[in-house]
Formats: structure tokens, C-alpha cells, sequence
């Protein structure tokens, strides 16, 4: 994996469109930047995971991208039997089992009894469906929600969420980046930035006689 942070990438990406010399007119700021960026991350790492259904015949999250997130449980939803927690980042839009790779307990610092995913299209009529016992998990936006069969209370319980991430706490941390994501993400922010100085556009000239005020 290649230890980059998006600050390296910035400054790479300013280089190469400025041929390596700033210039006095250059106007696209590090925080654009950075939204093109994280724009192209997922975009990468979904269009390698399809590409490599297409070869393999598998599709599957590249280990990568993967990171595994720790959290103490001690949110309940108001009126519900629910628990949850907030994730560093809304799950990619990935078939199922493949935005949350695993939802796990510890217990005792080992990995302990594992989380069911339940889809969606479940939500509305789970109570009324066999099943068996354990703790359920769903998501909405950055939360995921819990429950147990049993309704039993989730408090302080310690709980692990593997996940391909495509965000960074701040703009020196490392990306979960392989190599070969990276050059594509490069070249994908390239384009962008390149058919932004490129784009044509109108100047209007208030001060012409009445007709095309355009120059």
C-alpha cells in the first residue's frame, strides 16, 4: 500500500497541472482540491471491484480499502429497543454485505459472537419473520442501528465494523489506497481539473449597445 496522504496528492496534483511552477493565476484551492478527491476515491474503488467481478467471476471488497472501526455502544433510540452507532463515514453504495463487511463483538479482547445485516427490504415486517437469535444490524446514513432478539439492553457493549473507507480523519493521514487505485485517482482528478480551467464561458459587457452583450 502506498503511503500517501491527500496533502501529497494535492501538492502532486498542482505541480503537474502548473508544470511543476506556480502560477499567479492559479485559482483552485486546496479544499476543491479535496473535493474532487474524495469525489474520485469511490468512484475508483467501485469501478475495481466491478472490473474484477468481470475477471474473477467474484466481486469482492480488495482488502485495501478495508478498515476496522472499534466502538462502545451507549446510544438507545428514543422510544425503541434499538441501539446504535455513528460510523467515520456514510457506507459506499455497494450491494449488500459489501458497504459493512463485518459487524462483530469483542469480548474479552477477542472477536466474539457475530451481527446479522438485515436488508431494507426487511425493516417492515422483521418482528413477524423467523430468525435466528443474535443481534441484528441495519444502516441509515452513518448510523447503524442494533437490536437483539431478545430486546436485551446493548449498553457499554464493545462492538467492531469493518468497512471500505474512502475518507481520512485529516489531510496528512494515510489513504487506504493500493498503488494501482492511486494513479487512477490522480488521473481521474486530472481530467477534472483539467475541464475546469479549460471550460469556456461568457463575459457580459453591460456597458455595449443593445444587442449580443456577450464577449
Amino acid at each position: 500500500m502506498a503511503i500517501y496522504s491527500k496533502r501529497m496528492l494535492v501538492q502532486r496534483l498542482e505541480r503537474h497541472i502548473n508544470n511543476g511552477y506556480p502560477k499567479d493565476d492559479w485559482t483552485v484551492t486546496e479544499n476543491q482540491m479535496l473535493l474532487y478527491i474524495d469525489a474520485a476515491i469511490p468512484l475508483v474503488m467501485k469501478g475495481q471491484m466491478f472490473e474484477n467481478a468481470k475477471v474473477s467471476g467474484l466481486f469482492e471488497t480488495p482488502e485495501a480499502y478495508l478498515a476496522t472501526y472499534d466502538f462502545t455502544i451507549v446510544n438507545q433510540r428514543s422510544n425503541t429497543t434499538e441501539w446504535y452507532i455513528t460510523l467515520p463515514q456514510t457506507p459506499l453504495a455497494l450491494p449488500d454485505g459489501y458497504a459493512i463487511t463485518d459487524v462483530y463483538f469483542i469480548d474479552g479482547g477477542f472477536e466474539g459472537q457475530r451481527c446479522y445485516y438485515l436488508a431494507p427490504k426487511r425493516q417492515s415486517y422483521r418482528n413477524n419473520i423467523p430468525k435466528p437469535d443474535g443481534v441484528y444490524f441495519r444502516i441509515e446514513g452513518r448510523k447503524l442501528f442494533l437490536q437483539a432478539t431478545s430486546n436485551q439492553p446493548l449498553y457499554n457493549y464493545n462492538i467492531s465494523v469493518q468497512m471500505p473507507i474512502s475518507r481520512t480523519d485529516d489531510i496528512d493521514a494515510v489513504m487506504n489506497i493500493p498503488d494501482d487505485a492511486l494513479e487512477m485517482i490522480f488521473n481521474a482528478v486530472v481530467k477534472q481539473l483539467v475541464q475546469r480551467i479549460q471550460m469556456p464561458f461568457d463575459v457580459i459587457n453591460d456597458n455595449l449597445p443593445a444587442g449580443n452583450k456577450s464577449s
